[in-house]
């Protein structure tokens, strides 16, 4: 249970940290900031599939929406953003 709670909180503050990145590489156009917004991408998808197996395994979830499924969505921001620049070009 646990670990449950943990990987939530931490798939929410990776996907909250890829959007910052996301964000300040927008305004201040570095590599540096996509490459942390890549890095807390794959640390946010690791922890909600965490969450979301421990919630389907032992039907934890008294919510209507799991924090795994918030956190896997924040996620996805920079694949999107990456695929918008690519296709643009």
């Amino acid at each position: 249970m646990n670990l449950y709670k943990i990987s939530g909180y931490l798939s929410l503050v990776f996907g909250i940290a890829c959007c910052v990145f996301i964000i300040l590489s927008v305004v201040k156009p570095t590599p540096v900031y996509l490459l942390c917004a890549l890095l807390n991408t794959f640390l946010g998808f690791i922890f909600s599939i965490i969450n979301i197996y421990l919630n389907a395994k032992y039907e934890i979830t008294k919510q209507k929406f799991s924090l795994g499924f918030a956190g896997l969505i924040l996620s996805s921001v920079p694949v999107i953003f990456l695929m918008v620049i690519i296709f643009r070009r």
